[in-house]
């Protein structure tokens, strides 16, 4: 399999000029700037690196980079998707302390997103009434840069923010059989909640799978970092929804409340992203419950949804069905996380 991916990049490596995002028609389509994926497919690059030992994954990455870093000042929740896999995964691997200096750069930018009122890490929306603030379960990853700076530097902000963030979307996202919510609007001056809601999800009510992933990966991820028993048992329990919610080929359906199944689309993606969180998870809180699981879906991806023709890595991945964007295509992200899942696998 590992071969297999590695043709595959190659091929991308030598046909892309700009960064690859969702396919259409089995073709990417991409991104000038990298929108919020771009660090992925760093990402995948450094992830070949490390699989080969061969420099020429390394210079690539490199050359990459210089298309991302001018956006560490920008004031998005998607730093750390942006920065993570592109500039703190390269450092973890060259020791390259320039690496170090522009993922720093871009957690600190990361930082002044922050709402104390809410608690949370947010976005700016405009509405008829004004300004409101907003936050997703999504936003759990992009933690991961503020877990790996405070890491680094020992500075008490990254983790602080962090850690109230993880606290609040406990609060605010997480059900209480498990399930997540998507989206949460606030009042950017009291904090108070306005709506919780889903922008990529079946309904408001229902459990996006792909949200459901984000806070397994997130939350192992917030563990990992704290030793805090709640974010274990918030892991635990999103990772066991997810399980019980999984379909008999071990890859969720878009949302695991869609009416239409089991005559609607999977997203692949979300498999990728569990999976390799859970085994973070299994990893750091050195349990075994999750670990056939994982093995499940990781051979399900492999044998079943591997894309013999076309640009990406997996099929039938579901970026935004609401909009009918990328629905049943290749996803960079899901790319990433399972060769990420495939080279954690490779460790054990």
């Amino acid at each position: 399999m590992i071969r297999k991916v590695l043709n595959k990049i190659d091929k991308n490596s030598t046909n892309l000029t700009h960064f690859p995002h969702i396919t259409q028609n089995a073709k990417w389509i991409t991104t000038v700037d990298g929108d919020w994926t771009g660090g992925f497919w760093v990402g995948l690059l450094w992830l070949s690196y490390k699989l080969t030992d061969e420099k020429r994954y390394e210079k690539l990455a490199y050359d990459w980079l210089k298309l991302l870093e001018k956006r560490k000042k920008e004031r998005t929740p998607d730093l750390g998707f942006l920065f993570y896999p592109s500039f703190a995964l390269g450092y973890q691997i060259t020791n390259d302390a320039q690496l170090k200096r522009t993922a720093l750069e871009a957690a600190n930018t990361l930082t002044t997103i922050f709402n104390e009122k809410a608690n949370f890490i947010h976005d700016e929306k405009s509405t008829d009434a004004g300004k409101i603030g907003q936050s997703a379960i999504d936003f759990m990853m992009n933690l991961q840069l503020l877990w790996w700076a405070h890491e680094e530097t020992g500075e008490e902000k990254y983790h602080q923010i962090a850690f109230k963030h993880s606290t609040s979307t406990i609060k605010n996202l997480i059900r209480k059989d498990g399930s997540t919510i998507h989206v949460i609007d606030f009042d950017l001056k009291s904090g108070d909640t306005i709506k919780k809601k889903t922008e990529q999800g079946y309904s408001n009510d229902s459990c996006w799978s792909r949200g459901q992933a984000w806070a397994i990966y997130g939350f192992a991820l917030a563990y990992e970092a704290t030793m805090e028993n709640s974010f274990l048992e918030t892991a635990e329990k999103v990772s066991a929804y997810f399980v019980r919610k999984l379909p008999q080929d071990y890859v969720p359906f878009w949302d695991f409340n869609d009416p239409k199944i089991p005559n609607t689309v999977r997203d692949s993606s979300a498999a990728a992203i569990a999976c390799s969180g859970m085994l973070t998870l299994s990893e750091v809180a050195k349990k075994e419950e999750f670990k056939e699981t994982v093995h499940k879906i990781l051979d399900s991806l492999s044998k079943n949804y591997w894309a013999e023709k076309g640009d990406g890595l997996l099929k039938h991945g579901c970026y935004h069905k609401p909009e009918k964007l990328g629905v049943d295509e290749s996803l960079i992200w899901g790319d990433y996380y399972f060769v990420e899942a495939l080279e954690k696998s490779r460790r054990k």
